[in-house]
């Protein structure tokens, strides 16, 4: 695999996560995790953040407003994000 293709497969991995979260939303721990479990074994925090960002930016999730620890950012998927994997097959 190519670095793109590895970004783009990390992208999908990030957004299918914040899919799974019902709503909930994830934070970058939990982003962390799954990118992890997900085979992406050396994947930093500032990574993850750029790639959330860059989902953000493409409308795809958006961040989440925190009463309780505001601290610790989180993200949610939207219906741009979930019509992106219905379009994939990845539902």
């Amino acid at each position: 695999m190519n670095a793109s293709i590895d970004r783009e497969l990390l992208r999908i991995n990030l957004l299918s996560t914040a899919q799974n979260s019902h709503g909930l939303g994830i934070t970058l721990v939990i982003a962390k995790m799954y990118a992890r479990n997900g085979g992406f074994r050396n994947v930093t925090d500032e990574e993850i953040f750029s790639e959330m960002g860059y989902l953000a930016d493409k409308g795809l999730i958006t961040s989440v407003e925190k009463v309780i620890s505001p601290e610790n950012k989180a993200w949610r998927i939207t219906a741009a994000g979930t019509d992106f994997l219905a379009m994939e097959g990845l539902l």
